[in-house]
């Protein structure tokens, strides 16, 4: 006979009073997340019918030898190269957007918000750190991804994810290289650009939703924040 483990006891009203931290950016980041399955995914099968399509193709006799191989190598760039990398370019920027929203938020509702500038540092960086500081929460590792993030996210704004055309190319291989998932290379035949690979994100997105929710109740447990 199977023993049941009795269930614990649900409190409603404990429920109802804990409180969600970062409540609308946990939406957000999640969002991310889901954008990034579902666009994926969608790619697999838009791909997966186009191959189907070349194949039934009856005409293709009529064309030179080796044309269908042409047309399936089209496809094939597009459908893993080409239209992946939009994805997780767009996702990239949702993701430090996100944690912009949320991080400067926070920082207007703190007791002492940080006012301070960064030498040449992107200002959710500094606040971040600050902030993290201050509440002396483990995650120097953490923002340090973000931070390279930050760098790859304005290289695709400012330069279409190109290397040669970018502004702080200099610092870009050290970001990139602290990436996981993510190199210089000539995917697109433009030459090195920002290649991010599947699933590469999403270790940064479930980092970047701890540290932020982390940050956010320290800040509130500690007192640190407006009432």
């Amino acid at each position: 006979m199977d023993i049941m483990t009795p269930m614990p006891d649900f409190d409603p009203e404990k429920f109802l009073k804990t409180p969600i931290y970062a409540f609308d950016f946990q939406f957000m980041i999640g969002d991310v997340k889901d954008f990034l399955v579902f666009s994926e995914s969608n790619i697999d099968w838009q791909h997966r019918r186009e191959l189907q399509a070349i194949s039934h193709r009856q005409d293709l006799e009529d064309y030179p030898s080796g044309y269908r191989e042409h047309l399936e190598e089209n496809a094939n760039h597009r459908f893993l190269v080409s239209l992946p990398l939009r994805v997780r370019y767009a996702a990239v920027l949702a993701l430090t957007t996100s944690v912009e929203w949320s991080v400067k938020f926070l920082n207007m509702r703190a007791v002492a918000p940080v006012t301070k500038k960064g030498d040449g540092a992107n200002q959710t960086v500094t606040i971040l750190r600050e902030l993290v500081a201050r509440t002396q929460l483990s995650a120097g590792s953490a923002i340090d991804d973000y931070e390279a993030l930050i760098n790859v996210r304005n290289c695709i704004v400012h330069s279409a994810g190109l290397f040669e055309t970018y502004q702080f190319k200099d610092t870009l291989p050290v970001s990139v290289d602290r990436l996981r998932g993510c190199s210089l290379a000539n995917w697109h035949f433009f030459g090195d650009q920002v290649c991010i690979e599947r699933g590469a994100l999403d270790q940064y997105i479930d980092e970047m939703s701890k540290l932020v929710v982390d940050l956010h109740q320290s800040m509130h447990e500690s007192g640190l924040m407006q009432p």
